[in-house]
């Protein structure tokens, strides 16, 4: 059979074309360390990735990070960014391609001081009404999906008995009138259950973990800080001026006006000067807060025949910019209780921790409600005695520490 000319150009074509596409799909990736300049210690918590991209990673807690993007995005600028210290920013192209040991040294951003008069005649409550009045300007107010990896974990006395990971789907619809305005979906997980977790912390969990770190202020101002209960916090502006992305934040800091406020928090609260953006939360709750919380008082100090005693409840939120709102990028949980069984002492610690690493637009019905998480105890048991990231794909996660890994000794059978 004979092909016309045309033909013969079209198909010429279509096969530069096909070639084209396949150089062009694919994952490159980056790997390695974030530390301090000046002292050489790792960052922990740091962002890594292409902000005008969407996407990104988190360093774990010691300063690992692993970065896979899209080959066609070579050009684009990888950016590492935390508050206090000055941004870094390199084309991934300057990289060697799948480099696995890269080390990116931050140098901390000298904070600029405040006058100590200054402070005491500031009015710090304004500024942070300010903040929460400007959120329906500076966050999302359409529908979007948030890919993420999610982390859950429990401690006992130091050592790891249970972890749960996922990536995450998290849908959010900030318009008004929205009955299920946040919900969240497992695209895959597993767990990890050891057989050395002691019988003392049978039911301490958080079920509805995914949920609890998923959640940001695009869907509401915190119960805590809205209308009239704004006034049961003191507010003082910090006495010094940090920095994040090259761009001034101001710190303040928060305290119930009086031991009888519920579920009372002491905490920070940063806002961008630029904007008046919220771009981290982080509070601890009081001991009267944590009573109030978890609802642990004289009276209910025993769970079953063993006692148990909450001492701490952390939060931190953090929110990154891109394409001229913020939006959440991490979001972390911390549970300490000391349990009492026979006499016996064990601390156990839950730790909650979910990371964006791709903001994606929606119609708000991408995630139906037969697809919502309800669960993560449902996660496939890992019982192959391998610590392995193969599950994940494509997917960004966050690297496990090497404490996390030795889980897959005790593994339950």
């Amino acid at each position: 059979m004979r092909l016309s000319f045309h033909t013969l150009v079209f198909f010429a074509v279509f096969q530069w074309l096909t070639s084209t596409s396949a150089q062009a799909q694919g994952y490159l990736l980056l790997s390695g360390k974030v530390i301090d300049k000046s002292t050489q210690k790792p960052i922990a918590h740091a962002y890594v990735g292409m902000m005008s991209k969407s996407t990104g990673t988190l360093t774990n807690e010691d300063g690992q990070f692993f970065y896979r993007f899209p080959r066609i995005a070579i050009d684009s600028a990888v950016v590492v960014a935390v508050i206090g210290y000055k941004p870094f920013r390199q084309k991934a192209s300057a990289y060697t391609l799948n480099q696995k040991d890269v080390v990116i040294e931050l140098e901390p951003a000298t904070p600029r001081l405040v006058d100590s008069s200054f402070i005491k005649t500031f009015e710090a409550r304004n500024l942070v009404s300010d903040a929460l009045g400007k959120i329906k300007k500076n966050n999302p107010q359409t529908p979007y999906l948030l890919n993420g990896f999610y982390r859950e974990s429990l401690q006992q006395n130091g050592e790891y008995v249970d972890i749960r990971e996922a990536v995450l789907q998290s849908e959010k619809d900030p318009r008004p009138k929205i009955l299920v305005p946040e919900k969240v979906k497992a695209l895959r997980g597993r767990q990890f259950l050891s057989e050395n977790r002691s019988k003392a912390l049978e039911g301490y969990s958080f079920p509805n973990g995914a949920t609890i770190v998923t959640h940001s202020i695009d869907v509401g101002i915190p119960e805590y800080l809205d209308g009239k209960n704004l006034y049961d916090y003191v507010y003082e502006l910090d006495d010094t001026i940090a920095y994040y992305l090259d761009k001034q934040v101001y710190r303040v800091l928060f305290r119930p006006v009086n031991a009888g406020i519920k579920a009372a928090r002491t905490g920070s609260i940063s806002i961008n000067a630029a904007d008046s953006a919220i771009i981290r939360i982080e509070y601890d709750f009081t001991a009267e807060g944590v009573k109030d919380v978890l609802k642990t008082g004289a009276s209910d100090k025993v769970f079953g025949k063993t006692k148990r005693d909450t001492k701490r409840v952390y939060t931190c939120i953090n929110y990154k910019p891109f394409a001229g709102k913020w939006y959440l990028q991490d979001y972390r949980m911390l549970l300490d209780t000391q349990f009492e069984q026979n006499k016996v002492q064990t601390l156990g610690s839950i730790k909650l921790q979910f990371v964006t690493t791709e903001i994606q637009k929606s119609n708000g019905m991408r995630i139906p409600e037969t697809d919502v998480l309800i669960d993560t105890e449902n996660f496939s048991p890992q019982v192959i005695p391998k610590y392995d990231e193969v599950i994940w794909g494509n997917f960004n996660f966050i690297i496990p520490s090497e404490a996390m890994r030795q889980i897959v000794n005790t593994l339950a059978k």
